[in-house]
């Protein structure tokens, strides 16, 4: 998943606003500590192989949590505003925690938080 599908990034004004989807984040997390991760096909190695070799071993990619959750704290520190939206799926322990985590940074740096729907899905009301 794109970084971009759950930070929206706009601007308002002289503002710089990032959207942050809590649901979508909720759900990208969930597939962090999934144990799902992406194979990585090994070149050169199905070429040479005989047909009785099977299937070559798993190259396995992840990106932990920490440091996922690293990069969105960098993106959302270049904005102004923090709007927060789908606020229920903050239910889960630990990933309410890093969250709010989240959220106390973008606080400290001095920027504005604003809890509640974007602009986009109230039009769709």
């Amino acid at each position: 998943m794109n970084r971009r599908d759950f930070l929206l990034f706009r601007t308002d004004g002289p503002d710089r606003v990032v959207d942050l989807s809590c649901q979508k984040l909720f759900v990208h997390y969930l597939d962090l500590n999934s144990g799902f991760a992406q194979g990585i096909p090994e070149s050169g190695m199905l070429e040479n192989a005989d047909w009785w070799a099977g299937e070559p071993p798993l190259a396995i990619s992840t990106t932990a949590p920490e440091e996922f959750f690293r990069s969105v704290q960098k993106e959302i520190l270049k904005a102004d505003q923090l709007r927060i939206v789908d606020m229920e799926w903050m239910a889960q322990g630990d990933f309410r925690i890093r969250v709010e985590t989240l959220i106390a940074a973008f606080r400290a740096a001095g920027g504005e938080i604003i809890y509640g729907a974007t602009e986009e899905s109230q039009a769709a009301l």
